[in-house]
């Protein structure tokens, strides 16, 4: 008995640090209590919250060119540095992709060829068949889409399909925008033009948790004009790994082209 009271004052305190936690669920789903200037101040520090991850997985792309499914490793530091290499069935080497501010490197293990040089917007064409920025590559594999810091585009703030909807003026497009208000992460994306026709769209979930950040395991980009998605499905993923290996090696006796 005389080991009552501290245990009880113990598991008092105890429970009042727990309560003076932040918790996700105190983001209220209600836009006359949570503005959405507050929403975008949330999104944003907590996607600046994962700086690097490593993980495996499956990629699958559908074109008119081609579609084919391939397993990938990923080493991933943001805002820029990616390191992506592929394996057919089998364990069949197929390939390797590594992009960086200065340098993207494309490397093809069936033809024995490189295609490397500066990651223009162009060049990422050239060895990936979609319409994707080197932005727009990372944030595909890092599932993370940042919202624009600028309040004045904001059009519309409301509620849909129990997320936050935010919808911004892009140049002559509009971007939406669907938050989580639980995990503070963009759970769906598009882009539509100037007559609303809808230009690319991506969805993230099933998100992986560590005490600081979360990021999702499935995520999928459609271009539904092109006729073009991509699938990035994640078995085994570590968020903010403090030393992501970016080393690779080519044959010697690769061809190489510079673009």
């Amino acid at each position: 008995m005389r080991y009552g009271r501290p245990l009880f004052v113990a598991l008092l305190i105890s429970m009042l640090l727990s309560s003076c936690a932040p918790k996700r669920s105190e983001v209220l789903l209600d836009t006359k209590v949570t503005d959405a200037a507050t929403v975008m101040t949330l999104v944003q520090e907590h996607q600046n919250k994962l700086q690097s991850m490593v993980g495996r997985g499956t990629v699958t792309f559908e074109s008119p060119e081609i579609s084919g499914t391939a397993t990938f490793e990923v080493a991933l530091r943001k805002p820029d540095s990616l390191l992506v290499t592929f394996e057919g069935p089998f364990g069949i080497d197929l390939g390797t992709l590594f992009i960086s501010r200065e340098k993207y490197l494309m490397y093809n293990s069936l033809e024995n060829k490189v295609v490397t040089g500066v990651p223009s917007a162009a060049a990422i064409r050239s060895i990936i068949p979609f319409d994707l920025t080197l932005d727009q590559v990372v944030e595909a594999f890092s599932g993370s889409f940042p919202i624009p810091s600028d309040s004045q585009a904001l059009r519309t703030y409301s509620i849909d399909d129990d997320m936050f909807l935010l919808s911004f003026g892009c140049e002559s497009r509009t971007c939406r925008f669907w938050i989580d208000n639980r995990y503070l992460l963009v759970k769906k994306y598009e882009v539509r033009d100037e007559r609303d026709e809808l230009i690319m769209d991506a969805v993230a979930s099933s998100f992986a948790e560590d005490e600081m950040s979360s990021a999702p395991r499935h995520i999928r980009i459609r271009f539904p004009v092109q006729g073009r998605q991509v699938f990035v499905n994640y078995s085994s993923i570590t968020l903010n790994d403090p030393n992501p290996s970016f080393a690779y090696s080519i044959p010697s006796n690769a061809r190489t082209t510079t673009r």
